[in-house]
């Protein structure tokens, strides 16, 4: 902010805060020293905002100096003759670094360093982000800097744009070129698959290499499987693609891919890439179950694939504890399930279609939805709609014909049913309270007082569709008009399900992929448990606890833990229930993909005569300031109570 307008910000804050102690507050006799008080913490303020900088060394003293060593990852690349990039930077840094030269090493944080202790330091910056430490170096009085660095800067523009803002000259010291290099810039895979399908990936190969071809080892869980020959790109790209086979035949759960270039290169952090593909993932986005199986299913279950985009997945129940999947391709594959295996992916689903629900269905199904944001509900009889909060009475017999709907949030799609000359549904279950969400309307034989079909209802952040009538499977048996108002009434009840939330994972708190990048805070969804506080520790693959932590999952649903070494990592969270599992964070560096610049390109002068501050630091970074704001802050609320004003 320039001087102008902070003059005139101090001027209208003073006086308002004159005409406050002067026109509004009470007349106490200490009233000039607390206004006092107020107008120096409002000073306070005013002058943070306009941060003006403030000369620290004397006039024509020599500029002050810095040298920013970069820690990015490919500073750990080798060059032609084999000696490491890392070493030959320290010896500029600390050649640099004399005379009064102050030294800064910018890896995952910006850090001041002695010069002599920079044996302990390692190049472990996840890439090379320099920004940052030149305005650091800027705040701390830095009129010049010097960058060790290889160049490959992820930055740039941010870098000197800083510099020039704030009268910095930028320089390079260069250093000798990393050795030919080739990294594999992509591994693409499907996160999921189901049994049935064909698991097909590809890779990209970028840099250059002192060989006319190259291997990729692509390996499943450790063992080998593929070889993929590549020609060298030449400094370009080059792409192959594989195939790992069906996935019936890697088996359910998840599968560690990886694809490692079988060449050594300068920098061998780029070599492989690693992702995790899950066959019959637990983790689905609709989940059908239905307790006692009839027509509805057959057609409600692609009606869903269709209009939600979601994965789908169903089962019906052939037995007391036996599950049926309703995807089983011909000649065989996936086999029923038991209720434990239920519950678990009941639990992981993001939405739950739940038919046929009667007491016994209940027991199942309440403590495994317990956290379920999103559910539709088939109810038999009294007990399975008292699940949702919802109550009836017994069924009722006859043919029940659809009615003008009631207001609701899907009531545009539904008054276009009425008229539709649509079959009639049966087994209706009297609405008993009154708490509304009605969405359809029914009458016996189309005439007779109107009851609901269908009830939507909001609790909280849940939201619960209630079927009360049987047969909408009748509409889709037929082709044309009835199939087409079927497959409207459902999108219109997942679109008001999943309104408002984000999709995909299903309740739970986990980390948002099972493999995360190297150098960059751990993300975190906690679906289901927003506003509660859950224990979550993190050890690594020796059981060593790394992280052991009492988080309140915030209203958004993730969060942030600090950043972990590259590794394998196991985590248990703890809350009304406990889940566990892993996670990975790779080694992989993407650095080196970075083009090295022109070091004129990162070189700034400061221009003479322009916004020149040398010898200075900005305001907002001297605590003297800080402290002087609190102690007259302090001052005021003291004197104010001492006074008897509130």
């Amino acid at each position: 902010m320039s001087p102008v307008p902070a003059l005139l910000l101090l001027l209208a804050a003073g006086g308002f805060c004159g005409w406050v102690y002067y026109r509004r507050e009470f007349t106490v006799r200490s009233r000039p020293l607390l206004l006092a008080a107020r107008v120096v913490t409002v000073a306070g303020v005013v002058a943070i905002i306009w941060n003006p900088m403030i000369p620290t060394t004397p006039a024509g003293a020599p500029p002050a100096r810095f040298v920013i060593l970069d820690a990015s990852a490919s500073m750990s690349a080798g060059t032609a003759d084999g000696t490491p990039l890392w070493e030959v930077a320290v010896e500029r840094a600390q050649a640099l670094a004399g005379d009064g030269v102050r030294l800064l090493v910018a890896g995952p944080a910006t850090a001041a360093w002695d010069p002599g202790s920079l044996d302990a330091a390692a190049p472990d910056g996840a890439e090379s982000v320099l920004a940052n430490a030149v305005r650091v170096a800027a705040e701390a009085g830095a009129r010049q800097i010097t960058l060790v660095t290889d160049g490959r800067v992820a930055d740039p523009v941010a870098a000197t744009a800083i510099a020039r803002r704030l009268g910095v000259s930028l320089d390079v010291d260069s250093l000798p070129r990393a050795a030919a290099n080739l990294a594999l810039a992509r591994l693409v895979l499907p996160a999921s698959a189901e049994r049935g399908e064909t698991v097909r990936g590809s890779i990209e190969v970028e840099g250059t290499a002192d060989t006319d071809s190259v291997t990729v080892a692509v390996a499943v869980d450790g063992r080998a499987h593929t070889a993929l020959r590549v020609a060298a790109p030449g400094g370009g790209i080059a792409t192959a693609n594989f195939n790992l086979g069906a996935a019936a035949a890697l088996g359910p759960g998840e599968h560690r891919v990886t694809a490692r270039i079988e060449h050594p290169d300068a920098f061998p952090l780029d070599d492989e890439r690693a992702a995790i593909v899950e066959i019959d993932p637990e983790e689905t986005g609709v989940l059908l179950v239905s307790f006692a199986p009839d027509w509805e299913p057959r057609f409600l279950l692609p009606a869903l694939d269709q209009v939600t985009g979601l994965p789908v997945r169903g089962f019906l129940r052939t037995g007391t504890d036996r599950f049926q999947p309703m995807d089983v391709p011909a000649g065989g594959g996936a086999g029923p399930i038991d209720g434990d295996v239920l519950r678990r992916l009941l639990r992981r689903a993001g939405i739950v279609v739940a038919m046929g629900v009667d007491a016994a269905a209940v027991e199942l199904l309440e403590p495994a939805t317990a956290r379920t944001r999103r559910l539709l509900l088939f109810a038999r009889d009294g007990a399975g709609a008292a699940m949702a909060g919802v109550a009836t009475g017994g069924p009722l017999p006859g043919e029940w014909y659809l009615d003008d709907p009631p207001p609701s949030p899907i009531a545009g799609e539904a008054g276009r049913f009425a008229s539709g000359g649509l079959p009639p549904l049966t087994g209706i279950l009297p609405l008993a309270d009154e708490e509304g969400g009605s969405a359809l309307h029914v009458r016996l034989g189309g005439a007779g007082d109107a009851e609901t079909a269908l009830v939507l209802r909001q609790q909280g952040r849940r939201r619960a569709a209630v079927v009360l009538a049987r047969g909408f499977w009748r509409w889709a048996f037929r082709d044309g008009e009835p199939r087409e108002q079927y497959r409207r009434l459902w999108a219109a009840v997942g679109g008001w399900l999943m309104a408002d939330e984000p999709l995909g994972a299903g309740p739970g708190v986990r980390p948002i992929g099972a493999m995360l990048p190297r150098g960059v805070a751990l993300r975190w969804r906690g679906g289901g448990y927003e506003g509660e506080e859950v224990a979550l520790t993190v050890s690594d693959w020796s059981g060593t606890v790394v992280l052991d932590s009492a988080v309140a999952i915030p209203a958004q649903g993730f969060f942030t833990s600090p950043p972990l070494v590259p590794g394998r990592y196991g985590y248990t969270v703890a809350a009304t229930d406990t889940t566990r599992g892993d996670f990975e964070v790779t080694s992989y560096s993407g650095d080196m993909l970075h083009r090295a610049l022109d070091p004129a390109k990162l070189t700034v002068r400061a221009a003479p005569g322009g916004a020149s501050f040398e010898g200075g630091r900005p305001l907002r970074t001297w605590p003297l300031l800080y402290l002087v704001i609190l102690a007259a802050l302090c001052c005021e609320w003291v004197g104010r109570r001492r006074a008897g004003l509130r």
